[in-house]
């Protein structure tokens, strides 16, 4: 299977890599021409927390370069996603799928407005990689990827079993799931809580419940998220608090991805996470007053990186 992966970040990166060691036929894709060619030079480098260092070639391209592919993986940042989805006529074959590998909510809709919603499929991975420059990453720790269909998808079950062999040969831990909005929601749950607190903070996930202050507003920000999702008929029964200390204790030396971006003087990620939580509970009139603190106070944050001082 022919694979395209749009966006050369820590996941398309580690995505690009893994397909390519295992054989496959993965192309990495990218809109800026400038990069293409660093990255076609130096290939990517993978290194770990115990200092393996491995450098592989993986081929990348523009979009309009690469021709059809049965899968096309979207990895670029939430706010990216519009602008990205534009390549999917493209990369897709006529009877090829495109898989969301993304944070938050909003990715699949976008996507769905150039090409409908009958071959998308919903991803949420649990990967420790982070972007330490162009082209190389480091990988923590390995986490699950999990993938499913949601409302308005046409893809089989046998198809779906298909990417998850992929996913396997690629050294990834992967498994189908038909509760897949569910566990969308439960991410979010955890990213709404720990993403915003930790980069206006600038402190690692394992510092977050030492705060009492901050803590408290990430359990109301996850606990509003229970709440919409329940409102939207989804079975999420796991206590917010419990669920955001068992992720920070487990990821307790983690910088999140959205206090990664802060550092970087990157946008955040901030509108598919917190923003889109507001967003649906004041559709379904579910109160959501720190959610929608959370995100007015993340925009402020990213319309001020020109102006902060050192």
């Amino acid at each position: 299977m022919k694979i395209a992966v749009i966006g050369p970040g820590a996941v398309g990166c580690l995505l690009g890599l893994s397909f390519a060691q295992a054989g496959e036929d993965v192309h990495l894709v990218d809109y800026r021409p400038e990069r293409v060619a660093l990255l076609r030079q130096q290939g990517i480098r993978l290194q770990t927390p115990g200092g393996v260092s491995r450098l592989l070639p993986v081929p990348c391209w523009l979009p309009a370069d690469v021709g059809p592919c049965g899968l096309v993986i979207m990895a670029v940042k939430a706010h990216q996603t519009a602008a990205a989805a534009q390549a999917l006529p493209l990369l897709l074959a006529p009877r090829g799928l495109a898989l969301s590998l993304q944070n938050g909510l909003g990715n699949l809709e976008e996507m769905a407005r150039v090409v409908g919603p009958e071959r998308l499929l919903a991803g949420i991975t649990y990967l420790g990689v982070t972007r330490q420059a162009e082209g190389q990453i480091l990988y923590a720790g390995q986490g699950e990827v999990i993938i499913g269909a949601l409302p308005g998808s046409t893809v089989s079950a046998p198809k779906i079993a298909e990417l998850v062999a992929l996913f396997l040969r690629a050294g990834f831990k992967c498994r189908p799931s038909a509760e897949i909005e569910t566990l969308i929601w439960d991410k979010l749950l955890i990213n709404a809580g720990i993403n915003p607190l930790t980069a206006l903070l600038r402190v690692p996930n394992g510092a977050l419940p030492e705060l009492p202050e901050a803590w408290s507003l990430a359990v109301a920000a996850a606990t509003e998220v229970r709440a919409v999702a329940r409102a939207r008929g989804l079975d999420l029964n796991r206590d917010p608090e419990a669920r955001l200390l068992q992720v920070c204790q487990a990821t307790a030396r983690n910088r999140s991805s959205m206090l990664q971006d802060v550092m970087a003087g990157r946008p955040t990620e901030i509108d598919s996470l917190n923003g889109q939580v507001a967003a649906r509970g004041q559709a379904l009139g579910v109160p959501t007053p720190v959610n929608a603190l959370l995100t007015r106070l993340l925009r402020a944050l990213d319309a001020s990186v020109q102006e902060r001082v050192s």
